[in-house]
């Protein structure tokens, strides 16, 4: 992990890795309320195995950083790689100059944190919310060639 990270810096690698972990699975937004998404992500922070690397996250419905985190995630300039728009609903916003390949490497230098672990929070996220309330890319005005190119 990173020297000093401190609460700040930690809400900014858990959005920057929600963020990425979204793009990862197609995700491009997310309609719950807000108490819905402090729940499921308190289910998931609780089970996601790197928690423990980020202490200054807090989990409880009443205190939890998630809200913060997102909320603020466009002013920090720590936001190197993504962000989130939160008006209305949660767009995950990763920056389009930033070639696909490289965003891999890119999260686990800012975050310590590789991809895949935060593709595991992302996922566990989103399964305590209702479908509806996940809205994926539509690839179907892509061309029909065949599968969809990876995000990532």
């Amino acid at each position: 992990m990173p020297v000093a990270m401190n609460e700040s810096t930690q809400q900014n690698a858990l959005q920057q890795g929600l963020a990425v972990g979204c793009r990862a699975l197609g995700i491009t937004e997310i309609t719950a309320d807000w108490d819905r998404v402090k729940q499921s992500f308190r289910r998931a922070w609780l089970t996601w195995d790197h928690a423990h690397t980020m202490p200054a996250i807090r989990h409880d419905l009443v205190h939890s950083s998630i809200r913060p985190a997102l909320v603020r995630s466009k002013t920090r300039p720590g936001s190197l790689i993504a962000s989130w728009s939160c008006e209305g609903s949660l767009r995950p916003l990763v920056r389009e100059d930033i070639a696909p390949g490289a965003l891999p490497d890119l999260l686990a230098l800012v975050t310590a944190i590789s991809l895949e672990d935060w593709i595991e929070l992302t996922r566990s996220l989103v399964a305590g919310l209702d479908d509806h309330d996940v809205v994926h890319e539509d690839y179907s005005r892509q061309a029909t060639s065949g599968t969809p190119e990876p995000a990532i």
